[in-house]
């Protein structure tokens, strides 16, 4: 899509203001729709700076008029710290000892011998994965006459754009930041409503390493324990960060950044490149000065170096040089990310709400008994945003793609028990593919090492993931007080998001080229692992670990049948016998894998009739925890339905017992995911209303694991595919409306939402109080799809014409491409 200069109230309306606008004086403020958020006081901290990104760059905007900060971040830089390459000890030759002990229900002798085995075999401690860290902060420096009035500083969902602008001495000013997907640099522009009133010094510096964050003391411990370990001798010479001293200068209108780490040939250069239209330009020491210029453009670049003497600065310099101004950048970066964001759109009934800035809204909201839909609408616009933003040849890490601080918690890293499949949710959904093909790079970059920890580990074949990567290596060393060496399920639970996508769009090439060779592994693991039975000749799924959670009569992790790893298996065998039938692929596997299927153990409900969270008699629950894994068969999988009345009572129970263990975010999302599958409102209502009362919100929109502590965007990015599943339910060959959607929320529409059965809701409008929906349905084959909305349904029209429900459902045949609109109508 091309985009057009307008005229002042136009560009009011589509989040910015007209450049020749400016330049007459115009003392008009941005117009923000709800495609933007905006703040009208100034971040004095990073984590309420404003984000925009293009998936391999990102920046963080903070700061006041005075002092602005833009830090850069790079998805590929990771400090190394020397973990990165060390494999999983042989364990392997214990595993049969390891499974009769878990079988005599000697959890704890099972879970010391293997970890006393990896100690004999030269492993070293729990190793922690190179920690995720900013590139450097570029000052910015302004001097103006006068008083500030009229602040506000806002982003842009539809063009990525971030603005700042206030008025001083009857002059606008505003500095205005995107980070372009097409020509992959980082611009930024500096404007004044009178002439040669542009007055900024720029320099690049190392961001901050320190942070105050709870928990970061104990974290950073760890990675120095790391340090100590493997480079005892020389551990006295490393500073910190591990960084050799960076060297940075200003020549003419160039600024260089350049860093080598110091313990492994690999850094980074940043550079900047600053164009003043009027005035002067001078570089003294490392900082260049422009004074009485009518605009500035400033454009960058981060460029990770591998090995460290591999600068591509003398071509990157060439490129940049031969830019396009930023209206020009803006204009060609707008037009690719507003196609992908405008895909999915959500739009809410606000009558009898308020708009405002994000403060005035977090602030109300905790006041509010229901929520405001103007929030929830930004929030929703924010998650989808910020997938588009830090999907590029990775996923979304834990902080998305920004962050200002060395050594964050966790690593601000892939942490793949949950975290990361909840940030990749809303991909096949949202219809981007793109952030679908960032997960899928990362997942093949890694997944050779996954062979590694299979036959190391267990002495298997095929795929054993972990539990966390910096998504350069996947081997598996995270051995500690929650055992992920003994987590199975890792690689079907990767490989379920992708599936999902093939289930959507029906890529076949994907399925084939990339997604079938990937499932045939985590497949073969199976095949050589389970080999051990119960009294009843079932499996017993031996050692098993439900991530980060322990049995209530067992202080160890290490246990059998966790309910999570029978649903993934059940779930990555039946999906590869449902392609490889499509497909006449695997047909001499076949017949294995139902085998397997067949000996599967069968889910537990325990005394309170809860779904358990391990399925053996004599495992009991531990509720009060953060992680749902044993929900699994909920969400992802698509295993359980009400057709199944007493395991679906069953998991309802379970949830309901859940507690909200530490608080965390991801939990909370998590959570409100299977509530949307459940088929229960006011849990996805509750927990929605919790997260947005309860301080998980900076006042960029961005979200904290816990209460205002730790950036981090797993619960961001998963709220959108929570609002999606409320409203959307599909599996092959069922589309059900409004599973999990509150009458608090009484009108509103969708556009985009895809469809596990190869079709897409163009649009879907509800109205409650009239009890009835509209919706526009197109299928990319053609098929019947059972259309279902669990209410009395009275009357049902599709494409204009009377049908009759059979109580909830309606069946509608479609051709390929066929468009199709459905009205529905209910009583209570």
């Amino acid at each position: 899509m091309t985009i057009t200069r307008r005229p002042l109230l136009a560009w009011m309306a589509l989040l910015t203001i007209c450049t020749t606008c400016i330049a007459q004086n115009c003392n008009a403020q941005i117009n923000r729709p709800l495609n933007s958020n905006f703040s009208d006081t100034p971040a004095t901290a990073w984590q309420d700076a404003l984000v925009s990104g293009n998936g391999k760059m990102g920046i963080l905007v903070y700061g006041d008029p005075q002092h602005e900060k833009i830090i850069f971040n790079h998805e590929m830089l990771y400090e190394f710290i020397g973990t990165e390459d060390i494999e999983p000890a042989d364990i392997a030759d214990v595993i049969p000892q390891v499974k009769e002990l878990i079988k005599q229900q000697k959890y704890r002798e099972a879970e010391t011998l293997a970890l006393k085995r990896a100690f004999e075999k030269g492993h070293p401690d729990i190793l922690w994965t190179d920690p995720y860290h900013p590139a450097c902060v570029m000052n910015i420096e302004q001097t103006f006459a006068g008083d500030v009035a009229e602040y506000r500083r806002s982003t842009g969902y539809t063009d990525g754009e971030i603005v700042v602008q206030w008025s001083a001495n009857d002059t606008d000013y505003q500095r205005k930041s995107v980070v372009s997907r097409p020509a992959n640099v980082i611009a930024t522009h500096i404007t004044a409503s009178t002439a040669a009133s542009v007055n900024v010094t720029i320099d690049l510096d190392q961001q901050a390493v320190a942070t105050k964050i709870r928990g970061a003391k104990e974290k950073q411990n760890n990675i120095t324990r790391n340090l100590k370990t493997l480079f005892p001798e020389k551990f006295s010479e490393l500073n910190y960060p591990l960084v050799e001293p960076f060297e940075k200068k200003a020549e003419q209108n160039w600024l260089t950044f350049c860093v080598q780490y110091q313990i492994y040939d690999r850094g980074y250069d940043v550079i900047v490149h600053v164009r003043n239209d009027g005035g002067t330009l001078s570089d003294q020491g490392n900082v260049i000065s422009i004074s009485a210029a009518d605009n500035v453009e400033i454009l960058a670049e981060v460029i990770p170096t591998d090995p460290a003497s591999n600068t591509q600065i003398a071509t990157s310099k060439k490129r940049i040089a031969d830019l396009a101004s930023y209206d020009e950048l803006l204009t060609a970066h707008t037009a690719v990310h507003n196609e992908m964001f405008k895909r999915v759109r959500l739009h809410l009934d606000k009558t009898g709400f308020e708009d405002g800035s994000n403060e005035t809204l977090i602030q109300t909201q905790k006041s509010q008994e229901r929520i405001n839909p103007y929030l929830l609408e930004k929030i929703f616009n924010m998650g989808v945003y910020g997938l588009i933003s830090s999907s590029g040849d990775n996923p979304p890490n834990l902080m998305g793609i920004w962050n200002g601080a060395w050594r964050p918690e966790w690593s601000g890293d892939f942490t793949l028990d949950a975290n990361l499949n909840l940030q990749i949710s809303a991909a096949a959904q949202a219809n981007l593919p793109e952030a679908i093909d960032s997960y899928m790079t990362m997942l093949e970059r890694i997944a050779p090492d996954w062979e590694i920890n299979a036959k190391n580990l267990f002495g298997c074949r095929g795929y054993l993931a972990g539990t966390r990567t910096s998504g350069r290596r996947g081997l598996h060393t995270h051995f500690g007080k929650w055992p992920g060496n003994h987590w199975t399920a890792a690689a079907a639970w990767l490989l379920s998001p992708c599936y999902e996508h093939y289930q959507c769009s029906g890529d076949k090439a994907f399925m084939v080229d990339r997604l079938l060779p990937m499932m045939e592994k985590a497949a073969l693991f199976y095949e050589d692992f389970l080999n051990t039975y119960d009294s009843n000749g079932k499996f017993l799924i031996a050692p098993s670990y439900s991530p980060e959670n322990h049995p209530s009569n067992t202080d160890s992790a290490v246990v059998a049948n966790a309910t999570m790893d029978i649903s993934a298996i059940r779930e990555l065998l039946t999906n590869l016998i449902t392609v490889s039938n499509e497909l006449d692929r695997n047909q001499d596997k076949i017949e294995t894998w139902q085998t397997i299927l067949a000996k599967l153990p069968p889910y537990v409900t325990n005394e309170d009739g809860a779904l358990q969270e391990w399925s053996h008699p004599n495992i009991q629950d531990q509720y009060n925890h953060r992680h749902v894994s044993h929900l699994y068969l909920a969400w992802p999988s698509l295993e359980l339905t009400p057709e199944n009345a007493k395991l679906f009572e069953a998991a309802r129970v379970a949830i309901a017992k859940r507690g909200r263990g530490n608080g965390s975010a991801h939990g909370l999302a998590h959570t409100a995911l299977i509530g949307t599958r459940l088929k229960q409102p006011e849990l996805v209502y509750g927990n929605l209303l919790f997260l947005m009362q309860g301080n998980y919100f900076y006042r960029s929109l961005f979200t904290s694991h816990n209460p205002g502590v730790i950036y981090n965007s797993d619960a961001l990015h998963s709220i959108p595919s929570v609002i999606m599943e409320m409203l959307v339910y599909s599996r092959p060959g069922v589309i059900e409306f409004l599973p999990a959607c509150s009458d608090k929320l009484p009108k509103g529409s969708i556009q985009g939402v895809m469809c596990r059965t190869q079709a897409r809701v163009d649009s879907l409008r509800w109205d409650f109080p009239r009890r009835e929906l509209t919706a526009v349905v197109t299928s990319k084959k053609a098929q019947t799809i059972q259309i279902q909305l669990r209410r009395n349904v009275t009357a049902a029209t599709v494409s204009g014409n009377s049908v009759l429900p059979e109580s909830d459902t309606i069946t509608v045949d479609f051709k390929a491409g066929e468009t199709k609109p459905i009205k529905l109508q209910w009583k209570d």
